[in-house]
């Protein structure tokens, strides 16, 4: 018991970058603690890691150093995330190189630097030069290029001979160094079919060649809830990331998958080339999921989109410690359940009416102290009562702990709601069709349509959308 306690201690002091699960003797996982993938394969344990580190790729495209500890029954597997490690030493190590070995040295030491780059660049990657692709040479010389060391006469020759290309080759690719100082970015208002409805999100398409600070610059500079961005990717057809302003990154996003999949439809991007339905297999650090666009026309687009794995369990947070953290009362809650989704970290309880979710206005600080003790992303608070009668529920959801006090609307809990409301006999038993309404109480009107089905008790969940485009502009970034 002791020893679960102080796991759980370590896990929340260095959340979101460690993971623990406990297996019993017979290798079955009794818990996860800030689980790091929806994927049953990377739950599973693998007994060829011995009790010394390790290193594993996960199937939701993290890499982790995995280490095993025998306990009295069973075992204890931790995990660390080094995808941020690795974005945090390239981010040192490009500044180091920088200021140690170019701005401050002559001429002659620019050969060193540019060798110094090349080593350090396919270190962080882990292959050789033998093995680097034509995406891997060019981003090595957008690199270059923004360390200013094509300003040298005899630049451009020495680094097409140390990458093995040519000369020609080399000044195509710093063609595309030169445009990617300006990033397109789209404007969408997701889960609405009018203008300044829904919850507007941030969509960058060709984010291939932005780093991480630059991302989160970017969101911060857009101030939108989030913002996503576009990106190759070798597990499916591409791979959505997603940033708030505050510089958290999330497994998902409902709206700003919204978002993206409308701009992609919009500008006819991965093979769109008329109307019609077009389906991709998506990555995104919640696992590759679903997601389809049914474009009718150029601004007559829907989307839909399978939510995440659903993992809903019964919460010990009770209604009376949700009342005092939004500052209410427990009266207005209804006589139903919390509940968990451990999969997106959202909290469901029910609102008696529309009245009393009204009423409901947290304060930002101490609910987002609440929710980062409960390791809470989003509480979901509901009603069955709505404004349009043609919809079953409406919603109010808070994310104060990644800088989010009210979201106009909220994506990334209709898989766990339709888990509740079913469950919960909130809707008739037959129905698996469901309409949600959002942000009325924000001025920013949304609907969205679901659709489940159940089998062994997982449930699978597809969403319906439709978005309207707002308006596209370019940052510079240089």
């Amino acid at each position: 018991m002791k020893t679960k306690q102080l796991i759980r201690a370590i896990v929340n002091l260095f959340f979101p970058l460690v993971e623990a699960t406990f297996f019993n003797a017979k290798d079955g996982a009794e818990e996860i603690i800030n689980s790091f993938s929806s994927h049953k394969e990377d739950q599973e344990i693998n007994r060829n890691y011995s009790e010394s580190p390790s290193i594993e790729q996960l199937k939701s495209g993290k890499k982790v150093k995995t280490m095993l500890y025998s306990l009295e029954e069973g075992c204890l597997r931790l995990r660390m995330d080094l995808n941020f490690f690795f974005d945090l030493h390239k981010q040192l190590e490009s500044v180091l190189i920088t200021e140690a070995d170019i701005g401050n040295t002559g001429n002659e030491n620019w050969e060193r630097s540019i060798d110094q780059i090349i080593s350090q660049y396919f270190r962080n990657k882990e292959i050789t030069l033998e093995a680097a692709t034509q995406k891997d040479k060019r981003e090595l010389v957008v690199l270059l290029q923004r360390q200013g060391l094509f300003d040298y006469k005899e630049a451009s020759a020495y680094i097409a001979l140390k990458i093995q290309t040519s000369r020609a080759t080399v000044y195509n690719y710093l063609k595309t160094a030169t445009s990617l100082k300006k990033v397109q970015v789209h404007q969408v208002d997701a889960f609405t079919d009018k203008r300044f409805g829904g919850n507007p999100a941030g969509v960058v398409l060709d984010a291939e060649y932005l780093d991480e600070p630059t991302m989160k610059k970017l969101t911060r500079e857009l101030n939108l809830s989030e913002t996503a961005f576009v990106l190759p990717s070798e597990a499916g057809d591409f791979r959505l990331r997603y940033f708030t302003p505050t510089g958290h990154e999330i497994g998902f996003c409902g709206h700003s998958t919204v978002g993206a999949l409308f701009t992609i439809a919009h500008e006819k991007r991965f093979g769109i080339e008329q109307k019609g339905i077009h389906k991709f297999l998506v990555e995104t650090m919640c696992g590759l999921l679903h997601m389809e666009t049914i474009a009718e026309g150029e601004d007559k687009i829907y989307v839909a989109y399978e939510s995440p794995k659903v993992d809903l369990k019964m919460s010990k947070i009770t209604p009376k410690m949700i009342a005092d953290a939004a500052g209410v009362s427990e009266e207005v809650f209804a006589s139903y359940p919390v509940q968990y989704d451990a999969t997106t970290k959202i909290l469901f309880i029910t609102v008696k009416d529309l009245a009393l979710l009204k009423t409901i206005e947290p304060n930002p600080k101490s609910f987002g102290t609440f929710c980062k003790e409960h390791q809470c992303v989003v509480i979901c608070m509901l009603t069955p009562e709505t404004f349009d009668m043609k919809h079953q529920f409406h919603m109010r959801c808070y994310a104060p702990m990644v800088g989010i006090p009210e979201d106009p609307f909220t994506g990334s809990v209709l898989g766990g709601l339709a888990a509740y409301v079913h469950q919960n006999k909130l809707l008739k038993k037959e129905d698996t069709v469901f309409w949600v309404e959002q942000g009325h109480f924000v001025d920013r009107p949304g609907f969205v349509k679901v659709e489940f089905s159940v089998e062994d008790q997982n449930y699978k969940v597809k969403v319906y959308a439709q978005a309207i485009h707002c308006f596209t502009t370019e940052i510079n970034v240089s």
